[in-house]
């Protein structure tokens, strides 16, 4: 169930964050980098947790199929920066 609760959250800051950058606000690569490291931290909790029995608390598969949308993330954070630092060269305006 958390799991499930913690996806959505994270998709729709990904989609406000989608919304952000079609929309040509300037804030958008600082929200996407907050939900980066929000996302980056709760996948490294989840490889990390243990159950009270000492055990792990998620099957190691659960675990790194967590780290891919960070890596998805990750990417497309990087290309944001790239792409304002780009434009501010340009004389563009953000």
């Amino acid at each position: 169930m958390i799991l499930a609760v913690v996806g959505l959250v994270g998709a729709a800051g990904w989609v406000v964050t989608a919304w952000a950058v079609r929309a040509g606000k300037h804030w958008a690569p600082v929200l996407a980098t907050v939900a980066l490291v929000a996302g980056a931290g709760i996948a490294a909790g989840g490889l990390g947790v243990v159950d009270t029995s000492g055990d792990v608390g998620l099957a190691p598969v659960l675990g790194w199929l967590q780290v891919l949308p960070v890596v998805a993330g990750a990417l497309a954070v990087v290309q944001l920066w790239r792409g304002r630092a780009r434009s501010d060269t340009a004389g563009g305006t953000r």
